[in-house]
């Protein structure tokens, strides 16, 4: 299995803003229940920084991407960031529970 990280800081004062878009594109997934990926975002106590982590299980190229909430989150992303945002790719090693099925 295979992940992508991607991390990024907002604006001072944007955070809120930032993690109620991200809780669109949960809530929108919780409706539409897409198959083939797994998807997390972390949000740092202390700071606007946040951490999306992506597992790809198959899904179609663009499964998430296509979704309007998340559309709606990347449209002034570059606006919402003190720094761009940084993708990284990763190749699972081991876990424990943490992508076993619910």
């Amino acid at each position: 299995m295979n992940a992508t990280i991607v991390s990024y800081t907002v604006k001072s004062g944007r955070e809120e803003e930032n993690a109620a878009l991200v809780r669109g594109i949960f809530e929108e997934l919780a409706s539409s229940t897409p198959d083939g990926f797994r998807y997390a975002v972390f949000q740092a106590s202390d700071s606007g920084e946040f951490i999306h982590v992506y597992a790809d299980e198959g899904a179609p190229s663009g499964t998430l991407q296509k979704l309007p909430s998340f559309q709606a989150f990347v449209a002034d992303a570059e606006d919402r960031h003190a720094q761009p945002a940084a993708f990284k790719q990763y190749e699972l090693v081991g876990s424990y529970r943490t992508y076993d099925a619910a």
